[in-house]
């Protein structure tokens, strides 16, 4: 069944297009004994779906947590170890190359932060840790005068999931969303650790 999730923003109706058929997916990851995190997939929103990195977030803010914040090396090797073990990088998912993740530099240009692309939450400060490809950001304004401000795992030119800050409203893409397990209590958030696979095969610890 094709199912559109149906949002209520500032007395807006929006479609976002993340529908079930577009789930490929979720895997856990234990980042230390406080802190588990379960991140969940989804192939290439559709066309219609703009604008494309906001209705990604708000996507994943009432279906889980967030978009996915990949602040550790472990976090962000435990997502594009996913992506990589069940093939989401090929075209019948991700036409244009990308998945949205939960880093922008909305609200003050160059400055990136993790958290919602709104303006009402400043966000979390920048981490130590970035995996930008080479030459990026570049707030490219080829198609679109006001740059690039959201964010994508990138999957092309051999960019292998390196980050790349990409147009709010100018191509459709896959998206990673969270959900936060705080102390690794999946029971009193009521989800089930066995549901998951483990998102990596091997430990970064």
């Amino acid at each position: 069944m094709d199912l559109k999730i149906i949002l209520l923003v500032c007395g807006l109706t929006v479609v976002t297009a993340y529908s079930s058929s577009k789930y490929k997916g979720s895997c856990k990851v234990q980042f230390d004994d406080c802190d588990c995190r379960v991140y969940h997939f989804y192939c290439e929103q559709d066309d219609t779906d703009r604008p494309f990195c906001v209705h990604a977030h708000q996507f994943c803010q009432t279906n889980y947590d967030s978009l996915a914040v990949l602040d550790h090396p472990v976090k962000n090797q435990a997502v594009l170890d996913y992506i990589d073990r069940h093939s989401l990088t090929a075209s019948d998912c991700i036409r244009n190359y990308g998945f949205w993740i939960n880093l922008s530099d909305h609200k003050v240009d160059g400055h990136f932060v993790w958290g919602p692309l709104n303006g009402d939450l400043d966000g979390i400060c920048p981490s130590d840790f970035s995996n930008w490809a080479p030459g990026e950001p570049n707030d490219n304004t080829k198609k679109d005068s006001r740059g690039q401000d959201c964010v994508q795992l990138w999957y092309r030119r051999g960019n292998a999931g390196k980050w790349d800050d990409e147009y709010i409203n100018v191509r459709p893409k896959g998206a990673v969303c969270e959900t936060r397990v705080p102390h690794c209590d999946y029971d009193a958030y009521d989800l089930v650790a066995d549901d998951y696979e483990d998102c990596i095969m091997m430990s970064y610890f």
